[in-house]
């Protein structure tokens, strides 16, 4: 193995001019001596050119493309490194990121794993600190059951040339099916320690805020339609157990994402849930007047 490894840094972009600065920022103090940093720009219209302009070290390309996946593949193509790490425009890589990851590298790994510090706009924060086993993957509904954000993994080249790249047809979780299918061919690595590589901006007005969706649209088997093919080579119970959990766990998170809304249509949900009545039931009952009646009563004057 080469004594100084180049590392590709990859970043996707659209009319996203609020946080660039911050992500070329993040990659030019690492002070690593062997780096090339790629922007695969959808054709931005905003003020997001006039920064990639000021930047000389930076390669850059600006057109349109299929979305995040494919400027992510893009940007691929045009990497030369050794070593590839995505860090998406919002997002920002925290000091010596670099210089950590590589002794696991020289040491033989191929795919490395370390902590995010996903961050809300109101302050809130929390870590990341994904587990790395296949199966413990596929169970992506549980808490750290992945890693996030990609500012929280680093790998060698030949990884995503072994792969099918990210999915353009999967624009809620392609990551998630990146790392599937890589775990499934790859061993991957998990840094020791707990301290993050990077940030993971969760903010309404950055890319991942924006595109997220309701508990209820997000949580369903039809957005996680390709874990199916990781599923094939299991047995039918394994199979047939596995949804049944899925299943459970995504009517958790939505209750527990509705439990958190003081909408009055989350109240009213909240409410069914309590008099122990689905929505089908509610259309058909001849109470409805009684039920709608006692729901405003319990909600007067609440906020």
């Amino acid at each position: 193995m080469k004594d100084i490894l180049k590392i590709s840094v990859i970043t996707p972009s659209y009319n996203s001019p609020t946080y660039l600065e911050d992500a070329i920022q993040s990659v030019l103090t690492q002070n690593y001596p062997d780096f090339e940093h790629i922007i695969a720009d959808g054709g931005s219209t905003d003020g997001t050119l006039d920064i990639l302009k000021k930047y000389h070290h930076l390669t850059w390309i600006s057109e349109p493309d299929e979305g995040q996946s494919d400027a992510m593949n893009k940007g691929f193509r045009m990497s030369t490194g050794d070593i590839i790490v995505y860090l998406n425009a919002d997002d920002y890589f925290l000091p010596n990121a670099f210089n950590r990851v590589i002794p696991y590298f020289k040491n033989g790994a191929k795919f490395v794993v370390g902590a995010v510090r996903v961050v809300r706009e109101n302050g809130a924060c929390w870590l990341n600190d994904a587990r790395v086993g296949h199966d413990e993957m596929l169970r992506h509904w549980e808490k750290n059951a992945f890693c996030v954000n990609p500012v929280g993994y680093f790998y060698l080249r030949e990884v995503q040339e072994n792969s099918n790249g990210f999915n353009l047809k999967n624009e809620l979780s392609m990551d998630l099916e990146f790392l599937l299918e890589c775990s499934s061919k790859y061993t991957f690595t998990k840094m020791k320690g707990h301290e993050p590589l990077g940030v993971f901006r969760f903010y309404e007005n950055t890319k991942t805020g924006k595109s997220y969706k309701s508990a209820s649209e997000l949580y369903t088997a039809e957005n996680f339609g390709f874990i199916d093919k990781f599923l094939a080579g299991k047995s039918s119970d394994y199979i047939s157990e596995y949804n049944r959990q899925r299943e459970k766990a995504f009517r958790r998170l939505i209750r527990r994402a509705n439990l958190s809304d003081g909408s009055m249509l989350a109240r009213l949900d909240r409410y069914f849930f309590y008099l122990g009545i689905k929505l089908e039931d509610f259309i058909e009952s001849h109470e409805k007047a009684g039920i709608i009646k006692n729901f405003i009563k319990r909600n007067l004057g609440k906020k």
